[in-house]
């Protein structure tokens, strides 16, 4: 594993959003994808389909989604990303269940441990980060993505999470983990610097208002990310 981190740019909802985190040299585009919560970036799985069919190559698409078992794969055979990433409620068992339906479709599976900003605890079967990821990382997934959660927000929350604890997160587990919740140009490069993570993931921190990407916003974030 080389010392560069990788860049998710998520909530891209058009072609323009795409061309831009493109250009400005993003690893992976993530969509959010008929989630069954109401968030700003939801698009129906049709759209998504076109934008990720017209990813270049090199780079990786990722379909962020939620719900049941059977919507979820449902979105993977319509969509065909390169990864799905649950971001919801799943527990052990339906986590376990989706890796084991998507192997050998070459669709891989990331899995969101979402952090409750007022508590500290895991959204999870398991409620300490630590060991809630230790659980995961067993489970058939590739890699884990630690994010923020508030009442009013699943993802996209644009509050950081505690770098300490998610330094012990990634020290604890062999699989990537992949750094969201909160960050921006200004603070990417002290979060990679802190915990190590293989990827970071963006949302809000690269949008001018809510769901609009600022082409320079993520140009900026990209190169503070890569040269932290």
């Amino acid at each position: 594993m080389d010392d560069v981190t990788r860049v998710k740019i998520c909530g891209l909802m058009s072609q323009s959003d795409v061309d831009m985190a493109v250009y400005a040299g993003a690893d992976s585009l993530g969509f959010v994808i008929e989630y069954p919560v109401t968030v700003p970036w939801n698009i129906d799985r049709s759209d998504a389909a076109r934008l990720i069919a017209n990813a270049p190559p090199f780079v990786t698409t990722t379909a962020v989604v939620g719900g049941s078992i059977d919507h979820i794969l449902k979105i993977a055979q319509s969509v065909q990303p390169n990864f799905i990433q649950l971001h919801g409620d799943e527990s052990l068992d339906e986590i376990k269940t989706i890796c084991a339906s998507l192997k050998g479709t070459g669709i891989k599976v990331l899995k969101a441990l979402r952090i409750d900003v007022d508590t500290g605890q895991a959204l999870f079967d398991i409620s300490d980060p630590v060991e809630a990821s230790t659980i995961l990382a067993e489970s058939g997934i590739v890699a884990i993505v630690v994010d923020s959660k508030t009442s009013s927000r699943p993802a996209g929350t644009g509050i950081t999470l505690d770098w300490d604890v998610m330094k012990k997160v990634s020290a604890a587990v062999r699989l990537p983990v992949i750094l969201a919740g909160g960050l921006n140009a200004k603070n990417v490069a002290e979060a990679i610097n802190q915990v190590r993570p293989y990827a970071v993931d963006v949302i809000s921190g690269v949008e001018e208002t809510t769901a609009v990407k600022g082409e320079q916003l993520i140009v900026d974030f990209i190169r503070a990310a890569k040269f932290a």
